[in-house]
């Protein structure tokens, strides 16, 4: 069995604004969640966006966390990219549940007004958010 693996989560954002429960559950076959990254498909999207997150009913981000503190651009390496959780967070099927906001409501509404006339969707709606856990058997 592989040390690592990068368990994704995704969640879709279909309008400004949106807010969207998280409800996963770790792979049983790793102990430890090592890192989290958030990859939203463009950087024009993340400002203003929120992530919650809770691991075993342990806040891990309140609700109000920047997203931009967990995410990077393409000029970061790879494997630079992680926010590394310096206390042990238990992995091994544990449950993972959160809130993730998207930041552009105030931005969007004159974009909705003046889409509402002519029926064209809001530009770069749906997207995409994939959350990345590291999980790692390491201790």
């Amino acid at each position: 069995m592989k040390n690592h693996k990068f368990q994704q989560i995704r969640v879709t954002v279909t309008k400004p604004g949106d807010s969207l429960r998280i409800n996963a559950q770790t792979d049983k076959q790793y102990a430890r969640i090592r890192g989290i990254y958030v990859s939203i498909p463009e950087e024009r999207l993340v400002p203003g966006c929120l992530l919650g997150l809770k691991v075993n009913n342990q806040d891990i981000f309140e609700d109000v966390h920047e997203v931009k503190l967990l995410t990077s651009g393409n000029q970061v390496a790879p494997n630079q990219k992680y926010f590394f959780f310096e206390e042990h967070l238990d992995a091994a099927g544990s449950t993972v549940e959160g809130r993730f906001t998207d930041g552009q409501a105030q931005v969007a509404v004159a974009s909705l007004a003046a889409n509402a006339e002519t029926g064209f969707s809001t530009y770069g709606y749906p997207y995409e958010v994939k959350i990345y856990l590291w999980l790692t058997n390491e201790k």
